[in-house]
């Protein structure tokens, strides 16, 4: 009987598995004949970050472009995925995110087309992973020369990129070699006779910023300097006296508009520096225009191609579409990605069939298309045969055409709206530059002593590193800019009210933050509490960014015209009102926590509680109360710097806490951390370093050299300068 029984639950097992591989096979097979009538396209772009705006119109061409061809290329059903290549902890295209993206595209076998990148550093990553597959790339945007042509960028490129020996990545838009002399053209032809370079330091901006001063030297334009900027420097100031010392009647900057192009124009004009001011195509955004402000108008940008009302019938046609569908403006590179749509969609429909190499055979071979921007072809090296380019200038908040740039023919006689007068070289003595720089140094010091008590407070009493402090002080930035646009700002009971009330907000926060996050972690592990601390750090980013947006943001100029050199106007030696008034308001700040520390009964609490937590209950302290005091007092005080910050320099960002934070934290452990006078001295010697070193030396390195001089001194001092070594508290 149990024979039979097994024989037939045997049975009865090989019929279920016979079922469930019918299943299998009808289920696979089913699917498979429509998945080779359907082929997915897809784009890889910075949807996070300040890129955004740009990113989300390029994706609106693309959009735009599959509707008119009703999703279908020849017999094939298009699917379009679109992929963010950034995130919000960079604020910009992420290299991580960029290979991931590329990696994913390589393993989808019904992915036959990778639409992207905006920024020629991710189509660097891009390229290669996508070669080893076969799979074809299109750009509507990078214009960095070293990807497809030989002997205009580093060594070994543009053949590094593809490691089969084959080419698989195209662009539709001109590259910088052509855009670089463009802009030499242009600076020749409005009589520019001294330039002065600055670059972001990467793969875009350096390549066009040599591409520009290897034009300028063939014309006869002198180059009074070229050097590598910090993209996340709080301020270009030490930078801009150095070109204002020179002299400079054009100030160059190769780079994209995350890595400081409208701070950089903001302090070239509080700086009083009046030289013309240009930049290449990935500036033609609103991000630019809303980082800059009013110091916007008169700076000039150039653009591959023509504006649309000057290209043929179908651009202009497509124009007022793309206004009608949408309600608002495209941004440059938008009828570069509709045109680059069309073009893989007619490439796709000529190969009719789904092959990844038939596919990119098709699109290398376009010749003589006629589309929005004109008649044109891929060259051998998959570049477009155009060659128009464009110059703008900001004229009342909105770029306007200026003028077609020819660089193929001799300089013309051309002019700008914004002309500004022509820029004297200072004559200020070696000690006047001095003094300049390290009156400069201390007000920018001041504000990192200010973040940096926050820092020593917290860690004095809990021994937490509380890497969300440059957080806390971002949002107190971005609440400061809340408050002025609500009650104005303008005059000195209006810039009161909205510092107290950024101080309140950042106070308030940072004890939710205390009481959320930390409270209960304490006599936890001392990892625990600081993953916690990082981990909250992100989320105020998000939190900033969701709150105001991915782009650097305008604070307005409180001053206005009142913000005059206190040395007088025809002084060789340039320190702002803003710049006092900073440290007007650091110094009863620092002196007043000082005097609380040490003789309230608050602060006495504090400082036992700092020595000694479980003796200082037992004396009736308080201790929970007492830290979260520290928290209150720490959050006001990053407040007060966040609107300090967006005052004295009129631009705050989701991201300012990472760089500004990291400053403040290295001032702490400088000055020895747990002694509010140390963090106030660390604040001092970070400043003044930076402001030296950027112009004595390079703004680029001015972070690395900030770093040597902490380790010289934490190898002499290991608590600091004026730390004290205490027993381990047990």
């Amino acid at each position: 009987m149990f024979l039979g029984t097994f024989q037939a639950m045997m049975r009865c097992l090989a019929w279920s598995l016979c079922c469930v591989l019918l299943w299998l096979v009808a289920g696979c097979s089913g699917p498979s004949k429509d998945r080779q009538s359907t082929i997915r396209i897809v784009s890889s772009l910075p949807l996070t970050g300040s890129s955004r705006t740009q990113s989300e119109t390029m994706v609106k061409g693309i959009q735009m472009a599959l509707e008119d061809a009703h999703f279908r290329a020849g017999r094939f059903r298009i699917e379009y995925l679109s992929w963010d290549d950034a995130s919000a902890q960079a604020g910009t295209w992420d290299p991580a995110k960029e290979k991931e993206n590329a990696s994913r595209a390589a393993s989808d076998l019904d992915t036959m087309v990778y639409l992207g990148t905006y920024n020629s550093g991710a189509a660097k990553i891009a390229i290669p992973i996508l070669n080893q597959v076969g799979l074809v790339m299109v750009s509507p945007a990078n214009t960095y020369s070293g990807l497809t042509k030989p002997d205009t960028g580093e060594v070994g490129e543009p053949d590094l990129y593809y490691p089969r020996g084959f080419r698989n990545y195209c662009r539709v838009v001109p590259a910088d070699d052509l855009q670089g002399q463009a802009a030499a053209w242009w600076a020749q032809s409005l009589g520019i006779k001294k330039v002065y370079i600055l670059d972001d330091k990467e793969l875009y901006g350096r390549g066009i910023a040599r591409v520009f001063e290897l034009g300028c030297k063939q014309r006869g334009l002198q180059v009074l300097g070229h050097e590598g900027i910090d993209s996340k420097a709080p301020d270009y100031r030490a930078v801009v006296n150095k070109i204002r010392e020179t002299g400079a009647e054009l100030v160059y900057f190769g780079g994209i508009t995350q890595n400081g192009s409208g701070k950089l124009v903001k302090d070239l004009r509080a700086g009083g520096c009046e030289a013309l001011f240009m930049a290449p195509d990935a500036n033609k955004e609103d991000a630019f225009l809303e980082s800059a402000g009013p110091d916007a108008n008169g700076c000039l940008v150039t653009l591959g191609g023509l504006p649309p009302e000057s290209m043929n019938e179908k651009a202009q046609a497509w124009y007022r579409r793309y206004r009608e569908r949408f309600g608002s403006e495209p941004e440059a590179y938008s009828i570069y990605s509709y045109e680059a749509t069309q073009v893989v969609l007619q490439a796709i429909e000529k190969a009719g069939i789904k092959d990844r190499e038939a596919i990119r055979t098709a699109i290398f071979a376009t010749k003589d298309y006629e589309g929005l921007l004109g008649t044109w072809s891929f060259d051998k090296n998959g570049d477009t045969t155009l060659t128009a380019m464009s110059g703008y200038e900001v004229v009342d908040g909105k770029f306007v055409f200026s003028a077609g740039l020819q660089p193929d023919q001799p300089a013309a006689n051309l002019k700008v709206v914004g002309v500004r007068q022509a820029q004297a070289k200072d004559t200020a003595n070696a000690w006047q530059i001095l003094a300049e720089q390290l009156l400069a140094g201390i007000a920018n010091g001041s504000l990192i002593a200010i973040i940096a008590l926050g820092y020593t407070l917290v860690y004095g009493l809990v021994e937490l590193i509380n890497f969300a402090h440059g957080d806390v002080f971002m949002m107190g930035a971005l609440a400061a800019l809340t408050g002025v646009s609500l009650v104005g700002g303008s005059g000195f009971l209006g810039a009161a009210l909205v510092l107290v009330g950024a101080m309140g907000f950042a106070a308030l926060l940072n004890r939710a933050i205390d009481y959320l996050a930390y409270q209960r972690l304490r006599g936890k592990p001392r990892l625990v509490p600081l993953i916690t601390a990082i981990g909250t750090s992100f989320v105020l980013m998000n939190l900033g960014g969701y709150w105001k947006g991915w782009a650097p943001i305008y604070f307005p100029d409180l001053l206005g015209a009142y913000d005059v050199n206190v040395f007088g106007a025809d002084s060789a030696v340039h320190f702002r009102l803003s710049q006092l008034i900073v440290i007007l308001v650091a110094i009863p700040l620092l002196a007043g926590l000082y005097a609380f520390i040490n003789y309230t009964r608050l602060g006495k609490a504090m400082r036992a509680t700092a020595q000694n937590p479980q003796a200082a209950q037992l004396m009736g302290i308080n201790v929970n109360a007492t830290i979260a005091a520290a928290f209150w007092m720490g959050g006001a005080l990053a407040g007060a710097a966040g609107f300090l910050y967006g005052f004295y320099n009129h631009e705050v960002r989701f991201d300012l806490g990472f760089r500004q934070g990291l400053n403040a934290f290295t001032a702490a452990v400088l000055g020895g951390i747990g002694d509010v006078r140390g963090a106030v001295l660390g604040g001092l010697i970070i400043g003044i370093v930076e402001a030296l070193t950027a112009y004595y030396w390079a703004q680029a390195v001015a972070p690395a050299v900030v770093f040597g001089v902490l380790i010289c001194i934490i190898i002499v001092r290991p608590s600091g300068l004026l730390g004290s070594s205490l027993p381990e508290k047990v």
